[in-house]
């Protein structure tokens, strides 16, 4: 009897596990078709959403070209041809969006290493246009240098230039005579 009992409790244990299985699988059914459902509402308004976009767009690049032919009644069928041309371009470039929109998240990144080129670029370009004007500046120094040598070398025998902390003299070999010239100025007379 106790084995009967045991066989009919493990076969209720049985039964009671497959409903509960198949209660589960039958929620988990139905949760999944109310996703699959809200997913298919989503898209379809998402894509409805679109199609109006696009062709509200369509709709008043249309009605403008219309409105430019009854305009311009004198135009000629290669200019009609154009236009027919261009509304299908434009058909075209609208159809593709998606793909142009993709493509710009690819190069998403060189928005924001333009602005840092730029900088670099402009801070190499200031350093460049400073060295150069320094190297100018170094340049016209020792050309003045190189002047002032050469006035010091064209001084005449018996006269040196001599630069010290309280100024700069010239020092003559012999006692100099002065003269005031005409403007008033002093001059000596220097010997080659």
């Amino acid at each position: 009897m106790a084995r009967t009992s045991m066989f009919e409790l493990s076969q209720q244990v049985e039964s009671k596990q497959q409903q509960d299985r198949e209660r589960i699988e039958k929620h988990t059914l139905n949760e999944l078709r109310k996703h699959a459902q809200s997913l298919r509402d989503g898209l379809s308004d998402e894509l409805d959403t679109t199609k109006a976009g696009i062709s509200d767009r369509l709709r008043e690049i249309t009605d403008l070209i219309e409105s430019l032919k009854t305009s311009t009644t004198s135009d000629s069928r290669s200019t009609r041809k154009q236009l027919k041309t261009d509304l299908d371009a434009i058909k075209t470039a609208s159809s593709q969006n998606r793909k142009a929109a993709a493509n710009s998240l690819k190069w998403g990144w060189l928005k924001y290493s333009l602005p840092a080129l730029l900088v670099l670029l402009t801070i190499c370009a200031g350093s460049w246009g400073l060295m150069r004007w320094q190297s100018s500046q170094l340049i016209q120094t020792q050309e003045q240098i190189n002047q002032n040598k050469q006035t010091l070398k064209s001084l005449p025998g018996g006269v040196r230039f001599v630069n010290q902390q309280d100024g700069n003299f010239l020092i003559f070999q012999s006692e100099p005579e002065l003269y005031r010239t005409q403007s008033g100025e002093w001059a000596t007379k220097l010997k080659r």
